[in-house]
Order: C-alpha cells, then structure tokens, then sequence
C-alpha cells in the first residue's frame, strides 16, 4: 500500500524530536502527543486557545487574584481577601515575611508560565512554516548550546511578530543547522519593532544577498532610502562601507565563453551579458554585513523593480546588453523566464 506523506511532515517530525529531546515546548507537548488522527487545523485552534488561557492565567496570578496550589495536581484558586472577618483590616499594611515569600513565588510561576507561553507560540510559527515544506530534514542536529539560547530569547518575547521572526528562525535553522550565528541570535534578542521595519525597508534593495547597488541614488532616494537611512543601518550592523568613499565590487565572467552575470534580488534578477569574457562589471556598492544575510534570509520581501530597472539601464550604458526576468532558484543555479530585454 503506497503511504502518501504529507509535505513538510518529514521536517515537522524532527522539530518536535529536537523539541522533546531537549525539555523544550513543554506546554505543547501533551497536545502534540494527541494529534494523530486529527485535522491539524483543529489541533493549531485547540493549541492557541489554551495558550491564551495560560497568558490569562498568569495575568490573574500577576495581579494576586488567583494562586497555583499543588495538592494532588497544580490548580487555579481564588486568594483570599485579607481582612475580611468581622470587618477587621490587618494590622500592618507590611505583609510578614511568609506573605512575601508566597508572593514572590507566585509571581515567578507567573513568569514562568509567561515565558512557556511565548516559546510554544514562536513553536507554532515554526511548525507552521515548515508545515508545507517538502525538503528532507538534514541528518545535522542542530546545536545544543545554539536551541537553548533559542529557547531562552523566544521566552522574552511578547509581540506576536517578532514570535512569527523566532518561530521562522527556528525553522531554518532545523532545515540547515549553522544557517544562523549565535551573534545573529543576540542580533535579534535586540531587535525592536522599529528595528524591523527598517530591515523590511532595505531589503527589496539587497542583490545577491550581499550588496546594496548605488548607481542611482535618485531612485533610492525617491524610495526615503537617504544617506543617512543607511548610515542607521550601518550603525545597527545590518549594512558597512556605507560612509567610505569609492566602494565598488568588481564581477567577473560566470560563463567561460562571454561575459555572463546574474544580479538576483529575491524572484526578480538583472542577467547581464557581454561578448568580452575577460570583461569586468564594476558597481558602486553598500555591503550587506553576514549577521544582515542571515536576517534577510527570515524575512518574506520581494524585489524593488523600478531600482532594479535603473541600475540594470546604468548597467547597460557600460556597454552591456541587459535582461529584467523573473527567477527562482533551483540551488545551485538560478532559473530564469519572462525575460524583458532593457
């Protein structure tokens, strides 16, 4: 009997054998242990109503309303109002140490109920992203010392975005271990909101998952991309080179019988052609720093095409013949189609 699997099924499989190996996504494992035989849509709702109820509960906990208990299970109780007998009040408005105590137990399973929260949630974007993925899980682990630094970092995160930036870096990393630093994790422990929307900003401009062209500054300026926009970014480390002057990256031939060069921003590319295989494209650049590679690799951006079509109609004043096409790529090449000559 043929058994059809499920695409990303291979790979949704290995996150939960890394997750369970390592004690990581507690809150989500007994779910997980359920979920043959279900429709994983119903599991995905099930799983974030609970998580909700565990974001509520600590609330509850955090503002002294409810206390966790262990008897013969952990359980939600109300507190009791203090004072309330007789219509006395407390003799002194300082709680005794023992109320101290049990308070800041509380507030630390509070905590820790937050943090298990966020995790599962990043866990959940992970799953989601890989769900659909058909690529065959790599025999690599990935590194004990890089999950728990992971799991650490998701557990501070609140913003549903950037648990959706965690859950996707998790997922590549399970699809590539070493696909992403441990700087670049300290890199977006530190990443705020604001942060981000200046990535997502520069990022239709990256080509070759490397450099920023500046042939025509016009355009990027009509985009709000100004020279001091980039200088922010070489200040968070996502850019460099940006305030030296006469930075340029020199192309040779990738062709052995004429000049033949791909210039690919995410599904769009400049292929640009000469029939001097010893010629040598030189582009005023901005270099795209390797924690910015890494970051560019998490986001879903898509080409700037009119800055693609000025840089490749500079491209050709240079005495290039110049095509605007679409691309996907098929590793280690790069197809392309609809091509539009310039």
């Amino acid at each position: 009997m043929e058994i059809n699997i499920i695409p990303g099924e291979k790979l949704t499989i290995k996150l939960w054998e890394t997750l369970t190996e390592k004690g990581i996504g507690s809150l989500l494992r007994p779910w997980q242990m359920r979920r043959e035989g279900r429709a994983a849509i119903d599991i995905r709702c099930e799983e974030i109503v609970r998580l909700a109820q565990a974001e509520r509960d600590a609330e509850a906990i955090t503002r002294g309303e409810y206390r966790l208990e262990n008897g013969s299970g952990p359980k939600l109780i109300p507190c009791n109002e203090i004072g309330t007998e007789s219509g006395t009040r407390p003799a002194s408005p300082l709680a005794s140490d023992a109320t101290l105590a049990e308070i800041a137990q509380q507030v630390n399973v509070a905590d820790t109920i937050r943090r298990e929260v966020n995790v599962a949630k990043a866990i959940l974007h992970a799953e989601a992203e890989l769900e659909s993925d058909p690529q065959e899980p790599p025999a690599e682990k990935i590194d004990d010392d890089w999950l728990f630094r992971w799991r650490d970092n998701a557990s501070q995160v609140s913003s549903e975005e950037l648990q959706s930036l965690w859950g996707r870096l998790l997922a590549g990393e399970l699809k590539q271990p070493g696909s992403f630093s441990l700087r670049t994790l300290e890199f977006i422990r530190h990443l705020s909101q604001e942060d981000a929307r200046k990535i997502e900003k520069i990022a239709p401009f990256v080509v070759n998952e490397s450099i920023i062209v500046r042939l025509d500054d016009d355009v990027l300026t009509a985009q709000e991309i100004s020279f001091s926009f980039l200088l922010e970014l070489q200040e968070m480390g996502i850019l460099s080179s940006v305030d030296s002057i006469g930075v340029q990256t020199d192309y040779r031939s990738a062709s052995p019988d004429k000049f033949l060069k791909a210039l690919v921003s995410f599904k769009k590319m400049l292929l640009v052609e000469n029939d001097d295989k010893d010629k040598i494209l030189s582009i005023a650049v901005n270099a795209v720093t390797n924690v910015g590679r890494q970051i560019m690799q998490l986001g879903k951006f898509s080409a700037n095409e009119a800055y693609l079509r000025s840089a490749g109609a500079k491209i050709k004043d240079m005495g290039y013949e110049v095509m605007l096409a679409d691309c996907i790529s098929v590793p280690p090449n790069v197809r392309y189609y609809n091509g539009v000559k310039l």
